[in-house]
């Protein structure tokens, strides 16, 4: 790896620490991203915000409602990180075939 390209990662690593670390997510749906950002999981996430107590309604959350959050049109930066995490995972996934 030639230098140049390890300081732009490292600056790209700084940039994503400082967003997370400034991040303060005051809705369910802010921390569903906030998560997913974190974890890269829709999975962890649902289980996460359903031991926090997090319903839709009278029912527990599942991977659809995370999903359709994140898939929603960005609110913000974070928002725009997680959307496209999650579509470049769903990419990766649908090309590794089973």
């Amino acid at each position: 790896m030639l230098i140049e390209e390890a300081k732009k990662q490292i600056a790209h690593l700084e940039e994503y620490i400082a967003k997370i670390e400034s991040y303060s997510p005051k809705t369910m749906e802010q921390k569903a991203i906030y998560r997913y950002v974190q974890l890269e999981s829709v999975t962890k996430v649902v289980k996460e915000l359903n031991e926090e107590g997090y319903r839709k309604g009278k029912r527990k959350l599942n991977t659809v409602d995370i999903s359709e959050i994140i898939k929603s049109k960005p609110k913000d930066e974070m928002h725009e990180l997680a959307k496209k995490m999650y579509l470049r995972n769903k990419k990766r996934s649908y090309g590794s075939g089973w």
